[in-house]
């Protein structure tokens, strides 16, 4: 057979795609990086570029190519299955993943903390969520991963204070913690017209609700689960709505609309 010289042609890339299905890892970011590694080895804020549904085996040639839009893990593990992004349980435990280690993030542009977390952060939870009542989305006792958002409050020597906006109702269990991303913030207000953590009212209404979580209703319609804190001398505490997301509008900042004492959940963690 013969051999035939091989032609190499420069590839100049002007423009990145900015669509959330073809999201790409930050720029600047060290492509040389990406690495395989078992599932259960992902942590908070590696970027996730592709998955594998079978184990990694040192003995064979692996080859894997981006295949999602990517993101930063937040990873929570639940009955034999991984929800990679902290909500979504569609990845098994035993599968192979490709990814970017947060290290090599660079830290302008989403910052991997390295050093620890600073007050003001906005920062992510992924945690197990067990309810104690049936409701729009939940079931008594049936468990599944949810995301919650927050911002540092405070650090002192070896602790850092949480300040989770809203309170989910029944049992929960933390697995994992890491910088809030900014895409995902705008992504879900692109879409929803809200994000997770924000702060919202109905029009002409005085009372002000955290947002939980977004979701699609069966016929289509993008929702919101809404939790209204109850007042300070409320002992009941507050309640959840769940409504198409055209029923609320963005709370306005002034005094009169702050968000009471009960909307938000403070948590203290070991720091880094």
């Amino acid at each position: 057979m013969p051999v035939i010289d091989a032609a190499f042609y420069p590839l100049i890339i002007t423009e990145r795609p900015t669509e959330s299905m073809w999201r790409q890892p930050p720029a600047g970011t060290d492509m040389g990086a990406a690495r395989l590694v078992p599932i259960a080895d992902v942590r908070p804020g590696d970027w996730v570029l592709g998955g594998f549904e079978r184990p990694l085996n040192p003995g064979r040639l692996d080859t894997l190519m981006q295949s999602v839009a990517c993101f930063p893990a937040l990873p929570a593990t639940l009955n034999g299955y991984v929800a990679l992004d902290g909500q979504s349980v569609v990845w098994r435990d035993g599968e192979t993943v490709l990814i970017i280690p947060r290290e090599y993030i660079p830290g302008d542009t989403y910052a991997n903390r390295t050093g620890g977390y600073r007050p003001g952060d906005r920062v992510e939870r992924t945690f197990i969520h067990e309810p104690v009542h049936d409701n729009a989305r939940d079931t008594a006792g049936m468990r599944r991963p949810v995301i919650q958002r927050g911002t540092v409050a405070d650090k002192d020597g070896d602790v850092f204070t949480v300040a989770w906006s809203g309170r989910w109702p029944g049992r929960e269990d933390e697995q994992a913690m890491r910088l809030a991303d900014p895409a995902d913030i705008a992504r879900e207000r692109a879409t929803f017209g809200f994000a997770v953590g924000d702060t919202v009212t109905t029009p002409g209404g005085t009372a002000t609700g955290i947002v939980l979580e977004l979701y699609y209703h069966p016929y289509g319609a993008p929702c919101a689960r809404v939790y209204w804190p109850g007042n300070d001398w409320d002992n009941h505490g507050g309640n959840d709505t769940f409504e198409a997301t055209n029923r609320y509008v963005h709370a306005p900042l002034d005094s009169e609309m702050r968000a009471p004492t009960r909307s938000t959940c403070t948590t203290t963690y070991p720091a880094a």
